[in-house]
């Protein structure tokens, strides 16, 4: 288990991974803003559609009608977005909410633990981005991580206005667990962490204006269905 260590931002006290500032496991104080999900406790469910307290989803189509989002039975517990049998068939899931700004002086730490159940056979997208009904191809403003169908190579994505600065191979996803997390410090960059590692560091196309919601989007590149299991979800910030 990672140690950790405490600093002082905004005002706020905020635990971090010790070694790394940059990961952020809690924070308390008068101006911290913190939403922290690991889904033991109840999961709302929902399917074509239905939506979720607190979640809009949207199955993503041609035959879509079976994707859903459900509680995972695995221990400590987890969210499954579950795709059709159809290629280029999926789901996606978002926050109800645009609660998420990257303002100069505010710094912000985005984190999840997730799994996919076909690493090279889906196209992945995960991050805080602004509402739109098809993320993959369609995001104008966010910050994000991607994986495209029969490659598992993750990209590192700043986008703001709709133009990218990307850092291609940023990690490659396998079946098992892994951590996507970045930080923003408030004055000049993002920085993304593969399972805790630094693969990318971008001071452009920051979406600095917009209001972001955390989202996901999982289609499958195959005529079978796939999976992505979220162990947990972070977005910590201190104003």
């Amino acid at each position: 288990m990672a140690s950790t260590s405490t600093k002082w931002v905004n005002g706020n006290l905020v635990f971090h991974k010790r070694g790394n500032e940059h990961i952020w496991y809690n924070a308390f104080g008068p101006s911290a803003r913190v939403y922290i999900e690991d889904f033991c406790g109840p999961v709302p469910t929902g399917a074509d559609n239905d939506d979720p307290l607190g979640w809009d989803i949207a199955t993503l189509t041609g035959d879509a009608g079976t994707a859903t989002f459900t509680a995972g039975n695995e221990a400590g517990g987890a969210l499954v977005l579950t795709t059709d049998g159809t290629e280029n068939d999926g789901i996606n899931a978002k926050h109800n909410n645009e609660a998420w700004v990257l303002a100069d002086g505010d710094p912000l730490y985005f984190g999840t633990r997730l799994k996919v159940s076909d690493a090279d056979a889906t196209d992945l997208m995960v991050g805080l981005m602004i509402d739109d009904a098809e993320m993959w191809g369609g995001i104008t403003e966010g910050v994000y991580f991607e994986s495209a169908d029969a490659t598992a190579v993750c990209t590192f994505v700043t986008e703001s206005a709709s133009t990218e600065t990307s850092d291609v191979a940023a990690g490659t996803l396998t079946e098992a667990y892994h951590s996507l997390e970045f930080y923003w410090d408030g004055v000049t960059y993002v920085h993304g962490y593969f399972d805790g590692v630094l693969v990318a560091k971008s001071s452009t196309n920051i979406p600095q204006v917009e209001p972001l919601k955390f989202a996901i989007e999982l289609l499958t590149g195959e005529t079978a269905v796939n999976t992505v299991t979220i162990d947990w979800i972070k977005i910590i910030q201190c104003q």
